[in-house]
């Protein structure tokens, strides 16, 4: 037996000492003993065989001494993956660059880059992390500090692996009986951070400081998500007249510039998110021409809107009495315009009757605009939706689509409006 051993070992010796194409039948076949195999169409290409694994290197003199430098585990990568990375390293190697040197640096670099602390952060430092390596828009960081500061507030001095599936639980449990959605949404900003945390706090080894299992996981083993249903409110037909009649008769305590009342007229008019209507600068506001422009943050561009007669004429009358930069300005709010005016949507709820909420008006102007002109680009227009094919409709069309844009703008300020159009204006 002991004979036959050593023939096989003889045999490896062998064959490690000449040279072979590495491909992966080859590499597959090989059995686990301590051996290096060199290919024979890229010097200095190798594989190295141990008792464990089988590992992808290159070797080359570089300033008179012998490199060895590691590629990759095989398995991690194919033999023609691990091939095109050793054509890379040679080349590298054959002009004085050590490979080695190089991963050291990359190292370093990293390190400093992300100046990241070896011990295990509490929530309010992960948190804290995770904003500076994630760029997020206005809307969800503000959800995200509501989350941190108000749901989870009560943990954020914690080490946050040391939340425990069965805190989350509870917690999740308790949030729901103020707010299924809420409750929800805590939980799903939680699992972001520790998700991203698991991957940013490493020890010397680069492997993970804290527990790899996310403790939120147990909402899904538990099943223990809220299930919410979406809202699809909008005004009906019946409703639109008291809801209006509600707006123009609601007095607004110390507004003499009718600044609520004329922000919800100008959601319902225009479709525009609450967010975008808020934060109306004069800027945005062509009173030459009556056009709206608003300027998307995350795609760069310009949604332009045309305004309706009963529009134009109310910006005009704001413009006159408004020396401010917004349109739509408060004195009591940090950023100088109205922010999420819920309370004063509660009050022209009870006195119309009717429960609406900001959504539901951009909904009530989209539902209006699809019943006068379903043409998809005239709604795209509209609603500042971006579809491929517009990419495809002819110049002619575009034209065509934007001179009725005013027209169809006209139109739903009668249905919404009624009476109030002439009236007000």
């Amino acid at each position: 037996m002991l004979y036959f051993e050593v023939l096989q070992w003889l045999a490896i010796l062998a064959m490690s000492s000449s040279r072979v194409k590495l491909t992966e039948t080859f590499i597959d076949q090989l059995e686990m003993t301590p051996a290096i195999f060199r290919d024979s169409e890229l010097i200095g290409f190798a594989i190295r065989v141990n008792l464990t694994c089988k590992t992808y290197i290159v070797e080359k003199k570089v300033s008179g001494k012998t490199v060895r430098s590691t590629i990759g585990l095989h398995g991690n990568l194919t033999s023609i993956q691990a091939r095109n990375i050793a054509q890379s390293k040679l080349s590298e190697m054959r002009q004085g660059i050590h490979p080695n040197t190089i991963k050291r640096t990359a190292t370093l670099n990293e390190n400093v880059k992300n100046d990241l602390p070896k011990n295990k952060p509490t929530l309010e430092q992960a948190f804290q992390n995770y904003l500076s390596h994630k760029k997020l828009k206005q809307r969800t960081l503000h959800d995200y500090r509501i989350v941190i500061d108000r749901y989870l507030q009560d943990w954020k001095s914690y080490k946050i692996d040391a939340i425990s599936p069965r805190m989350i639980q509870a917690k999740h449990t308790h949030l729901s009986l103020q707010s299924e959605s809420q409750a929800n949404m805590a939980m799903r900003v939680f699992r972001a951070i520790y998700n991203y945390s698991i991957e940013h706090y490493l020890d010397k080894n680069d492997q993970p400081i804290l527990n790899t299992l996310n403790p939120v996981t147990i909402l899904n083993r538990k099943n223990s998500w809220n299930k919410i249903r979406l809202r699809k409110n909008h005004l009906n037909q019946d409703q639109i007249s008291a809801w209006t009649k509600a707006v123009f008769e609601y007095q607004d305590r110390g507004q003499k510039n009718h600044t609520n009342r004329d922000f919800l007229l100008t959601l319902v008019l225009t479709g525009f998110r609450r967010e975008e209507c808020e934060s109306l600068s004069w800027s945005n506001i062509d009173l030459k021409n009556g056009w709206i422009h608003l300027r998307d943050s995350n795609s760069r561009k310009t949604h332009s809107l045309p305004m309706g007669d009963f529009l134009f004429s109310l910006m005009r009358k704001r413009r006159a009495h408004i020396t401010c930069k917004w349109v739509f300005p408060s004195v009591k709010s940090k950023t100088g315009h109205i922010s999420n005016i819920s309370k004063v949507c509660q009050k022209i709820s009870a006195l119309s009757g009717i429960e609406f909420n900001f959504q539901d008006l951009r909904r009530t102007f989209s539902i209006i605009a699809e019943t006068l002109d379903n043409d998809p680009h005239t709604m795209n227009n509209l609603l500042n939706h971006q579809s491929d094919d517009d990419q495809n409709i002819n110049s002619d069309h575009l034209k065509i689509s934007e001179q009725n844009l005013r027209e169809i703008l006209n139109r739903i300020e009668n249905i919404v409006l009624g009476e109030y159009k002439i009236k007000e204006m």
